[in-house]
């Protein structure tokens, strides 16, 4: 059984639960990911459940995957309530017996002492804890987690099409996303308005070729200021993936468009909304690509803008991305 936070069905957050189940549907598991959705059950081949009730009774192997389950954070919802029900399982007496790993996750920093306790709660509890990043080794390491039982990787979004069987289907439009308005904290940039004015205008000046996408079924952010411009909304990874992966280039403010769109080889640039967004351009080598939304300006988008219309795939990507699949594949390959 995975558990993770896939009740909000976030793009990013149920294609890392897709990769979890498909690598251990290849080591003959049966497996069940409660709330993942009935359309991506069935596409995966797993078993559809939409509540936790009786799934931790019939688990041999209990895995806590998927996004930044094992950190907390100031804006959108913390993801302390997805460890809370691996917690309350333990106390219940429900994991008596049964192996339990967690990997593919961010972890800290974090905001509130309920996520800190909860973190390393499910540390103390797992065989080993698979993280994306250093700085996620760090911060759990500052919790005592023991470092032997800590495997740092690279996220495992960047094995997309070793897992998961879709084809691109090719267009030569940009990809927008730029949902920002649930984040708080980012009020304290005067210029968010005018970069948010700057970057409909963009839509809607370039309709024809840019595709607004939402990683959620939430409608773009974008869509009133550019009302003639295609739509792609994530509902199914069925559906959703072949049409992300044929795009040119990716532009958006959150983390796993950008990572998906890597591991398709489509360049991607970020006003991001979060430090983690910030790591990962760093360890694909273009954090010049990157820049904080708390502190960016309209220039800067216009920049980054125009960089993501002439960009190319270049060898030097080719390389970096093959690396890091190969470290993304150590957060899977101790699950057996």
């Amino acid at each position: 059984m995975i558990v993770g936070p896939y009740r909000v069905h976030n793009f990013g957050d149920d294609l890392i639960g897709a990769i979890i189940a498909k690598h251990l549907q290849a080591r003959g598991y049966g497996v069940t990911v409660p709330r993942l959705g009935e359309a991506n059950a069935d596409w995966l081949g797993t078993r559809f459940a939409e509540t936790y009730d009786g799934a931790f009774d019939d688990a041999e192997l209990v895995v806590v995957g998927g996004g930044g389950i094992m950190s907390d954070t100031a804006g959108a919802r913390p993801g302390a309530s997805y460890l809370e029900i691996v917690a309350r399982a333990a106390a219940g007496g429900l994991l008596d017996g049964k192996r339990i790993v967690v990997t593919g996750v961010g972890a800290g920093p974090w905001v509130r002492a309920k996520s800190r306790n909860l973190a390393v709660e499910v540390s103390r509890l797992a065989d080993r804890v698979g993280v994306r990043d250093d700085e996620s080794r760090a911060h759990l390491a500052t919790l005592g987690v023991p470092p032997g039982k800590i495997v740092t990787g690279a996220d495992v979004a960047l094995l997309t099409s070793k897992y998961l069987t879709f084809r691109a289907r090719r267009t030569a439009k940009i990809a927008l996303q730029f949902d920002v308005s649930a984040f708080t904290d980012l009020q304290e940039n005067r210029q968010l308005s005018a970069i948010a004015r700057a970057v409909g205008d963009y839509a809607h000046a370039n309709a024809d070729s840019v595709v607004l996408v939402s990683n959620g079924r939430h409608r773009s952010q974008l869509v009133d200021a550019a009302p003639a411009s295609e739509l792609l909304r994530y509902s199914a990874l069925k559906d959703f993936l072949p049409r992300l992966a044929g795009v040119q280039a990716m532009f958006t403010s959150h983390l796993h468009l950008a990572i998906t769109a890597y591991s398709q080889r489509i360049p991607t640039f970020s006003l991001f909304v979060r430090e983690k967004t910030r790591r990962f351009y760093d360890q694909i080598g273009h954090p010049e690509r990157a820049i904080d939304l708390r502190t960016a300006t309209v220039a800067d988008f216009e920049r980054v803008i125009r960089a993501a219309e002439s960009a190319r795939w270049e060898p030097r990507d080719e390389k970096r991305l093959r690396q890091l699949q190969s470290r993304a594949q150590t957060l899977l390959a101790f699950i057996e």
